[in-house]
Formats: structure tokens, sequence, C-alpha cells
């Protein structure tokens, strides 16, 4: 097994040539998936750092060619996971991750540079109508997209599509795989807030409200020619991404696939003090508790308060879908567990342990821990949230909060 990395263009996904790697470090993960004290989801992403080519392993015959295929936006790096099966027999392997070209430094010697995931991009790209906007009276862009009785996902698909495909040049190898799936949700966006109306940020929102779905961008390859993106979300029903795929994973020294456990430990947040759009007096505000934890008979644990504030929401009503999100995330004492793997390594069959390419953050995980002092034996039904890892076959896992079982 091996790492092998192309580069592609950016808008068309065309693979155009092998880059040898000496060192990188990259991440994919489903969603926020730090144990924090203020907990959102966000969006999934994917990333790679710490990338420095020497000009000799840059594809092309000339300086300028060297140079040209690395133009920052123009380009970007796809990087996949390959069996011995696939060298042999001319495939690409499986994408783990693709992003666009960054900032790029060279050197007399050798060049870095950091990459843009396709949330990076959207970064970049904001939501209004072409030739709306600063068309109105006295230069005012009174245009609104209103988009109604669609799903969660349906919207974000359609977010996605006007920033991208709808605008000049602005196609990217995304699949907005959930256009027009019909829903009870709305959503208005105007013409006027565009500070506030970039692709990243009206995806993060959707993402981040009560009962907001995962959403990921996945990397696959339709040929051997080119890579493009799946924009996957959960459902306004089933908000999670892979609930139907369930992998088993074993902590049992010396034996089992997992090595290196951590658990980290984290306190409840009982009280969301949430604030919206406005000032001062007029401001929109929403309170979010549960206070069931502080009445236990016998239990004396402190209240713990924290504030939340989006001044892009005007809605009381999705005001109030933040708070309780925030809520729900931290609403109770939680743990979370952590653990590395050898993409390599595989069982008694000769099956891997870890089928990288196949597995994705988000996707059900029973962990199965024995002989594990700070953690009773038994299955813990988790998820994967992040995977991470180098140039070499070890992958560092960090799986979904869930509540402390050791208090």
């Amino acid at each position: 097994m091996v790492w092998r990395s192309w580069i592609f263009e950016t808008m068309t996904g065309v693979i155009h040539a092998p880059i040898d790697l000496p060192k990188f470090a990259w991440s994919v993960d489903v969603s926020d998936s730090s144990l924090a004290t203020l907990k959102d989801k966000g969006v999934g992403d994917l990333d790679m750092n710490g990338v420095t080519v020497p000009w000799s392993a840059v594809p092309g015959e000339t300086m300028q060619a060297k140079r040209r295929i690395l133009t920052p936006d123009r380009y970007g790096l796809l990087l996949a996971w390959a069996s011995q099966h696939d060298v042999d027999m001319g495939l690409l392997g499986k994408p783990v991750v693709a992003a666009a070209i960054g900032m790029r430094t060279d050197t007399a010697y050798d060049t870095s540079f950091s990459l843009t995931s396709p949330m990076g991009m959207l970064e970049r790209r904001y939501l209004v109508r072409e030739g709306a906007y600063g068309t109105g009276k006295n230069g005012t862009s009174p245009d609104t997209i209103r988009l109604t009785n669609l799903s969660y996902r349906g919207i974000a698909s359609e977010i996605g599509y006007l920033c991208t495909d709808a605008k000049p040049s602005g196609a990217l190898p995304i699949d907005w795989t959930y256009r027009g799936e019909k829903g009870s949700r709305t959503r208005e966006y105007s013409a006027w807030d565009i500070q506030n109306n970039s692709g990243q940020k009206l995806l993060t929102n959707l993402s981040n409200i009560l009962n907001g779905p995962d959403m990921q961008f996945r990397p696959y390859l339709p040929d051997q020619g080119h890579v493009r993106f799946a924009f996957l979300a959960g459902s306004d029903s089933e908000i999670y991404l892979g609930q139907r795929e369930l992998h088993s994973l074993t902590y049992d020294p010396p034996a089992g696939s997992l090595d290196d456990l951590t658990v980290d430990h984290l306190g409840a947040v009982h009280r969301v003090y949430a604030s919206g759009a406005g000032t001062d007096a007029a401001q929109i505000t929403a309170l979010a508790e549960d206070l069931t934890l502080l009445s236990r008979a016998g239990v004396n644990w402190p209240l713990s308060e924290t504030t939340y504030s989006d001044s892009d929401t005007d809605n009381l009503s999705v005001l109030k879908q933040h708070a309780q999100g925030v809520l729900a995330a931290n609403g109770t004492p939680l743990m979370q567990i952590t653990a590395s793997v050898y993409a390599a390594d595989t069982d008694m069959a000769g099956s891997q342990i870890f089928p990288l390419g196949d597995i994705w953050p988000g996707e059900r995980v029973d962990l199965n821990i024995r002989n594990y002092a700070p953690l009773p034996d038994g299955t813990y039904h988790t998820r994967l949230m992040r995977m991470s890892g180098d140039d070499t076959n070890e992958i560092s896992l960090t799986f979904d909060v869930m509540e402390d079982v050791s208090i």
C-alpha cells in the first residue's frame, strides 16, 4: 500500500500528471471534531499541509512548465491510497484528499504551497444573482433569493450551484446532489447583505442549526482521468451521514487494531444566552436551558452558562434553533475517544483492518475496548469524526463525543 499524488485542473477535474510528494500531512473530517467548551458542528472539510516539493519532482520539461502546473487556484492536488493491485494495473487508487493549490512560495531548490478545499473555495463565492448587485435605485441592491419548500440539503445544494455553476467561470467539479429535493424548509438571502452570504458561511449555518444535517465534500474518480467531489449531506429525517455503514475496531493490548487510545473529558453547559441581529435594547435574544442535571437528587453539580452570538441572524425562530443546537451539543458531561491505526495492517484473512478510501468520517463505528483502565470493558457505539495522517500509513482517528460513562 502506497500514497500516490497527481496534479489536476481545478475547474474540470482533469488529471494531468503524477507528482512525488516527499512529506505531507492530511486530514478529513465530517464536522467539528474537537471536544471544545462551545461546540458547533460545521461542515466536513479536508486538508493537506506541509507540502514542500523539490523542483526536480514537479512535472514539466521546463521551469516555465513546472511553475504553470502549480499555478494557485488553477490547479489542484489529488492524494490517493493505492494497493499493489492498483499499482500493477496502472490504477490511481482510492482518493482521500483533493484540493486546489493555494498560496505558493518558491525557493531556488523547491516550492511549498497550501491547499484550498472545496469549502475554502466557497469562502470566496457569494450568493447573489448575476446582474442584480448594485443595480437598484441609487446603487442599492434590493434583490433577494428565496429558496422555498426544500430540504436543508436541497437548500445547501442550490446555494452551492448558484455559487459555482451559475457564475461565469464559476464551475467546479462538484456534484450538487440534492438540487430540487422537496421539503418544508425556506431560506431567504438578501443581496445587500452580501458580506454574510459566502457559500461557506451559508452552508455552515445550515449545518449548525438544531437538527442541521452533516455535510461533506468527498472526492471520487468517475474514471481514471478525472476527479470530482460528491456533495453529501444528511436528510431532514436522518441528519447524520454514514448511518448505513458499521465498522468495528478493537483495543485489547497486545492484540487489537487500535493503538495509543486516549479519552478526553469535559463538563456540561446548562444554559445558553444567544444574541442575534440588532443593537442595544432592540437586539433579538433567545435563551436555551436544560437544568435537569442540576436537580438530580444527591448530585451537587455547579451551573455552567455560556453565550452565543450571531449578528447575521435576524429571525428569532432561527436564533432559538441555533441556541438549542449549542445546548444539545454541550448539555451533558462529555468524553471523546481518540486512537491510531495502521492502514496497511491486515487481519488473518488478508483484509485491510482499516480500509482507507472505503471508510469515511461520519460512518458508525463500534469500539470494542478491553483492558483499558480508565474505561469499563465494553462496546462503545460512536461515529468516526476525523481521520488524519502523514506520508506514512499511521492514521489518527477521532471519534464523536459521547456521554461520559466514567462519572
